[in-house]
């Protein structure tokens, strides 16, 4: 059985992603009772996980990663793969620009995302990056995955999509070490 730590703040993703996690006999999961800037708070959440979710932000992930990042190195948890949601633009990606709607610096935004992933990336742990659209509380549909450096347009993604997708790639062990975004089919 894999042991998921997932680290949320108000994600409407992580609401469609239990679920499916209640479903599996495959998969126990906690939820991040801490507090998200605080590496001491982290270190005893991190034993004996095997995989990590990161549901948090948009603002600040760079600072709530540092903290994150000092415990996974004070606590040397054997994590399998780490799974972060970001957001469809962080990498020029988009065809035209992405309103953000709870950002209120949107240059800083953008930096706080790429530090995160740099500091995921620079971890050596495996990881999947889920840049996200707008999401949306559709219901479940098709979906279009673009990888890093495709362009994508500007649309709109259910929360049941991705969890979706989040589920997919623990499972399955699918998109490691890579960005993929995601976007309802038809947007474009």
């Amino acid at each position: 059985m894999k042991k998921l730590l997932i680290l949320n703040q108000h994600s409407p993703v992580v609401s469609e992603l239990l679920p499916l996690l209640d479903e599996s006999d495959e998969i126990s999961y906690r939820i991040f009772q801490g507090d998200i800037q605080s590496a001491g708070d982290y270190v005893t959440a991190l034993s004996d996980v095997d995989w990590l979710l990161s549901a948090l932000g948009p603002e600040d992930v760079d600072l709530d990663f540092e903290e994150l990042f000092d415990a996974i190195d004070q606590a040397a948890p054997k994590i399998q793969h780490f799974v972060m949601l970001s957001y469809a633009g962080i990498d020029d990606e988009l065809k035209s620009p992405m309103v953000f709607p709870e950002v209120k610096n949107r240059q800083e935004f953008i930096k706080q995302q790429r530090y995160a992933i740099k500091i995921v990336d620079e971890s050596e742990i495996p990881y999947s990056i889920i840049r996200m659209s707008s999401l949306t509380d559709g219901k479940r549909s098709d979906y279009q995955l673009f990888n890093e450096g495709n362009k994508m347009s500007v649309g709109s993604v259910s929360a049941k999509n991705v969890a979706d997708l989040i589920f997919n790639a623990f499972v399955n062990q699918k998109f490691i070490n890579h960005s993929v975004g995601i976007m309802d089919s038809g947007n474009d």
